[in-house]
């Protein structure tokens, strides 16, 4: 069980949905090393405490670790020679990215470097995230998704959307095309338009 300290600020601060997490968690293949995940989480999240405690100021440029990402990772390594569990080291894995990614850049790193090719815990942006480029966006916005028909069939769609048509269609049918859980037959691409005021974070660049 997580402290409410850890609750907080992994909830609020990393903006990580964790009904997500532990819905994961739960699962069979998973369920047996529960603690061991709940337990690196806590650790994760405190050697970024440490390091903000710290005061130390991390240089985006830089090439190199920063002390929460040496103590995140040496952990990982530790915590996977114990877990025979592949999905256990998969979940454990996207959990060392995502808490190192904020370590480094905050939650601009950690929402525009998601690693979506396999479970990854759901990040969910609830206020304006800086910097961005919204005001570059015309009022109303026609955007589009790449995904799967289980994602349209549940109406859970993800935050992650784009204004350019091709890039949705390569995250439809080229990025996933090697992972084993990707059926072609079942991919989309979904359009919507929305008003500018809904939008939470805009970079026109590369992905768009």
């Amino acid at each position: 069980m997580l402290s409410e300290k850890v609750t907080e600020f992994v909830s609020r601060s990393m903006k990580i949905d964790l009904e997500s997490v532990f819905d994961r968690f739960d699962k069979d293949d998973i369920r047996n090393y529960k603690n061991e995940l709940e337990s690196a989480v806590t650790l994760f999240a405190q050697a970024i405490f440490d390091q903000i405690e710290s005061g130390i100021v991390i240089d985006m440029l830089s090439c190199g670790e920063n002390p929460a990402e040496v103590v995140i990772n040496q952990h990982s390594v530790e915590l996977s020679d114990h877990i025979s569990s592949e999905a256990a080291e998969s979940v454990l894995d996207s959990l060392r990215h995502a808490f190192c990614s904020f370590a480094f850049g905050g939650l601009h790193q950690l929402f525009t470097r998601q690693e979506n090719e396999v479970w990854y815990p759901k990040i969910i942006l609830d206020e304006v995230l800086e910097p961005n480029d919204i005001d570059a966006l015309p009022e109303i916005i026609t955007l589009y998704r790449g995904t799967d028909l289980a994602e349209l069939n549940s109406k859970r769609f993800g935050q992650s959307w784009t204004t350019s048509k091709d890039v949705a269609r390569e995250f439809a049918f080229k990025h996933y095309a090697s992972q084993s859980w990707f059926k072609e037959e079942s991919r989309l691409i979904l359009s919507a338009s929305i008003s500018r005021e809904y939008v939470y974070f805009s970079n026109q660049s590369c992905e768009f």
